[in-house]
Order: C-alpha cells, then sequence, then structure tokens
C-alpha cells in the first residue's frame, strides 16, 4: 500500500456514521493517579505529592470543559465518509481516494484501511488540514473483489476525548485482468470472412501470388502482367492477369471454465478460502482469455465469449476496439458459481472456429466438450489453467488424493490430446512461456 498523500477525492459511494464520544483512557488514568497522589500526600502529611498531583487534576480540569464546549460524552453530529476506486488496466493495483468529514470539532482523524489480505493501516492526519488521503492498493487476483473497507475515528480538542472507531464504506471493484503480448497465434483449419488478415485459397485480392491465368470478364485492368502476354500471347486481343490469394480474417472462441477456483495449495482445494497472495486457475484463466481476444482482435479477427459455468455471460463474436474493451469487462466478471461438479450445458460455437478451452480439467466435462468439437472438424486448442499444485502443507492422505486425482487428469489430458486436441500450459513447471507454446502451434493454414 503506498503513502497516502492529500490530493482532491471525486465524488463517490460512501456511509455516514456517527461517532461515539468517549473520555481519553488517558485522562481517566491521570486523573485517577492525580487523585490517589492528592489522597496519599493528605495522608501521609506529603506536600510535595499533592503537588506532584496537580498537572494531572489540571488536565482533567481541561477534559471536563469539553462537556461544556458540546464536546461531550455519547454520540456526536455524523461523519461522511467516502472512498473511489480507479482500477489500473495492468491488473496489478488498485487506486482510492478516501475523503473524511467530520463536522464535530477534532484536532485529528485517524482512518483505518483494511485492504485485501485482511492488512491493515492506520493513517493520522490533521483534521484542521488535511482529511483527503489516496493511495494504490496492490492487488494480486482479477475480477470482482472487496479492495478496501475504513474506519474512522476522531480526535477531540487537547486529545481530552476521542470517537470509537467507525465503519465506514466497504469499496469492491472488478479488477480487469492483465494480459500478456503474444505475437504467434494458432489458426483455423479454414478461414471465413471476405477480408482480414490472413491468406485463404479463394482467388482475390490483397493476398499472396497465386498464379497467372487468361483474362476474363470482370479482372482489373492493373492486374494484366505485361511481360507475361508479351510471352505467352497467340493472338491478338490475348492478354494474361497475375492473380493473388483473397485475405480473410479468424473466427475464434474462447470458452472459459469458470466452475470453480484452485489455488496452488491443495489443502484448500476442497472449499477453504485460497491465501490473498496466490494466483488462482480462474486468475490464470481470465489472463490467458484476455491475451489470446487482445492478440487476434489486434491482427483483425473476431473473437467470441463463452463460460462453462460462472456467472459470466456469452459474447457473439465481434472484433474491434470498442468489442475488445467489453470482452475485457465480461472475461473480468467470471466468478465461480459454487457448484464445480454439477453439469455444464455444451456451448454453442460457429463453424470453420478456432475453439480454445481454458480449464483445469479436473472433470470429464470440458475434455468431452473438446474432444466433441475437434470430431465435428473444429480446431481445438486445450489450455491447461491449473496452477502449480503445491504440497508442503499436504497430510499423508491428501498426498495420497491428490496423487489420484493428478493420475486421472493426466489419462484425461492424454485421451483428449490422442483425439486431436493440441494442449498448452500458461504455468509451466519448465519456465516455457505461453507465447513460446503458442508460437510452436501457429503455422501457416491455408484451406478454402
Amino acid at each position: 500500500m503506498s503513502v497516502p498523500d492529500t490530493s482532491h477525492a471525486r465524488p463517490g459511494a460512501g456511509s455516514d456514521t456517527t461517532p461515539v464520544w468517549v473520555r481519553n483512557p488517558a485522562l481517566v488514568f491521570g486523573l485517577a493517579a492525580g487523585v490517589f497522589l492528592a489522597g496519599l500526600g493528605l495522608v501521609a502529611g506529603r506536600p510535595e505529592l499533592a503537588v506532584v498531583a496537580l498537572p494531572a487534576l489540571v488536565t482533567a480540569g481541561f477534559g471536563a470543559r469539553g462537556r461544556r464546549s458540546g464536546l461531550g460524552i455519547g454520540g456526536g453530529a455524523p461523519v461522511r465518509t467516502t472512498t473511489e476506486l480507479a482500477p489500473s488496466d495492468s491488473g496489478r493495483g488498485v487506486g482510492y481516494r478516501t475523503e473524511v468529514a467530520a463536522t464535530d470539532p477534532a484536532e485529528a482523524v485517524a482512518v483505518e484501511f483494511r485492504v485485501a489480505g485482511d492488512r491493515r493501516h492506520v493513517v493520522v492526519v490533521d483534521a484542521r488540514t488535511a482529511t483527503r488521503l489516496s493511495g494504490t492498493v496492490p492487488v494480486t487476483h482479477s475480477g470482482p473483489q472487496e479492495i478496501l473497507r475504513t474506519h474512522v475515528s476522531l480526535l477531540g480538542p487537547g486529545g481530552t476525548a476521542l470517537s470509537a472507531p467507525a465503519a465506514g464504506p466497504v469499496a469492491s471493484a472488478v479488477v480487469p485482468p492483465p494480459h500478456l503480448p503474444v505475437q504467434h497465434l494458432p489458426m483455423p483449419h479454414r478461414v471465413t470472412g471476405i477480408s482480414g488478415a490472413h491468406d485463404s485459397a479463394r482467388p482475390g485480392d490483397g493476398g499472396e501470388f497465386r498464379d497467372v491465368a487468361a483474362f476474363t470478364p470482370g479482372d482489373r485492368l492493373r492486374r494484366i502482367d505485361w511481360r507475361r502476354t508479351a510471352r505467352r500471347a497467340e493472338r491478338p486481343g490475348d492478354l494474361y492477369v497475375r492473380r493473388t490469394f483473397a485475405t480473410a480474417d479468424t473466427l475464434v472462441v474462447l470458452v472459459v471454465d469458470g466452475r470453480d477456483d484452485l489455488g496452488p495449495d491443495v489443502t484448500r482445494w476442497s472449499g477453504a478460502r485460497h491465501g490473498a497472495h496466490e494466483t488462482t486457475s480462474l486468475d490464470l484463466a481470465r489472463e490467458a482469455a484476455l491475451s489470446l481476444a487482445t492478440a487476434y482482435i489486434g491482427a483483425g479477427d473476431r473473437v467470441g465469449f463463452r463460460a462453462l459455468g460462472g456467472a459470466a455471460r456469452s459474447v457473439e463474436p465481434g472484433g474491434g476496439t470498442r468489442y475488445l474493451e467489453r470482452l475485457r469487462s465480461t472475461i473480468a466478471t467470471v466468478t465461480p458459481t459454487g457448484d464445480a461438479d454439477g453439469p455444464a450445458r455444451m456451448p454453442l460455437v460457429p463453424a470453420a472456429s478456432l475453439v480454445v478451452v481454458l480449464s483445469t480439467f479436473l472433470d470429464d466435462q470440458p475434455a468431452t466438450m473438446a474432444t466433441t468439437w475437434a470430431a465435428t472438424g473444429h480446431r481445438v486448442v486445450a489450455v491447461d489453467v491449473l496452477p502449480t499444485p503445491d504440497l508442503r502443507r499436504a497430510s499423508k492422505h491428501e498426498r495420497l488424493a491428490f496423487r489420484l486425482l493428478a493420475l486421472e487428469r493426466e489419462d484425461r489430458l492424454a485421451e483428449m490430446t490422442a483425439t486431436g486436441v493440441e494442449r498448452i500450459s500458461w504455468q509451466r513447471d519448465d519456465g516455457s512461456s505461453p507465447a513460446v507454446q503458442l508460437r510452436l502451434l501457429s503455422r501457416p493454414r491455408r484451406a478454402g
């Protein structure tokens, strides 16, 4: 969490809380000590003890004036606290702006920030100079999540009274996933469309050289190859033109399995809350989906989105900058539904599309769907988003259960690969980046 500054906050969601003023415990203890010393000096005949007790009694007298000046014990005027969040495009942090408006007389405002992961930070500022705070909260996970929770406490004039910490607004945000730059991308078995960045098998404009053929009605005059015409023409009027391949775009459908969200610690796979600083399977799935969507749309292709379970909605294929922003917000909302073992309906995908399935493949449903799509003529790429398992906290029985689960998963992946589904891992133990793995799958394809 960065050091707060005093930049101005824009209006945002907030809450009103009524402070409950109480006497400062230090003042109460000082008063008790003064009375005790004064009494002891009276009983023991030691006037110097009464002199020592005088400062504590004077301070207590100033504290009593707080009641007469309107700052008494009990409720005070409401305190308005507003917090605004601004997630960054990188997905690595969320900026916040918090403003505290207190009408009660106070010398200082103590704001306690409880950020993601239950970490606590207390900031004390002078109420007369600055009640606007801003900074950045680092985040590990993408998607919807609670970012900041505030508690506000006021310090009365002279420090004689303070208010109990009052809960302020709870700020939540949908953190967009980061994306990796990807240059080499796998293509489907057949490209479609009438324009794009990829060569097709149809003759047309914009692609690579195809052949030289006799001029026919409809050919453009600028395509006439005069050298070939001079060499091959047998009679006057014969013309020959250079033909090229037509260009087309790629249709890609991203299928994200959002039924579960698993971290590296296998002891938490049974449903316990994962660690705040652990990258989970859905974090990798969101990152992979956005990285591929950004790369394909940047190349002029069309990308669609399908959710296999989870809370996100499907998005029909499209392209362009505005569509990418819509796709980014949809991918960021992928969250588990809590029913990882429930049946999932097989999404419909357009013909001649490249299907990318992003899942942990811990059950048969995503693998069966990928195999079915491959059998119907689609090129299917399976992206394994399971984090590297961590067994350091696992017991003997948990290690045995994980071993059985891992063997079933490897058999499932092997059977899926044998049917023609190509597989990559978004997080590998050998350090191989996803871009390198995608480059191995990106080979020129040209079909009708």
